[in-house]
């Protein structure tokens, strides 16, 4: 979460200096519940001093409301198409919603 973190805030800084307005937070689809919830949920705080500093890294932008941590299962995961082999209808799921397919 933390490297995806940076990596949006970097874009984010990309579009300002390109003068681009943005009008919403930016989300994080995340597919681990425990971290979603720890990253949203201040009451975890104490159960979770033991966590690495990235992980804060991410609590903070989602306490100054900076950055939206979401929830979405793996099942579901679009990057998954670009990152591993799939079942093929999976792979047709994939391509249709992409929009890489004629017709």
């Amino acid at each position: 979460m933390a490297n995806a973190t940076a990596e949006i805030i970097w874009l984010e800084q990309l579009l300002i200096e390109l003068e681009v307005k943005v009008y919403r937070t930016s989300v994080l689809w995340c597919d681990n519940l425990g971290a979603t919830y720890l990253s949203a949920n201040p009451v975890f705080h104490a159960r979770a001093k033991h966590i690495e500093i990235d992980f804060h890294f991410v609590r903070e932008r989602v306490m100054r409301k900076q950055l939206h941590v979401r929830f979405i299962s793996s099942g579901d995961q679009v990057a998954d198409g670009f990152t591993k082999a799939l079942p093929v209808a999976k792979m047709n799921t994939f391509i249709r919603n992409l929009k890489l397919q004629g017709g």
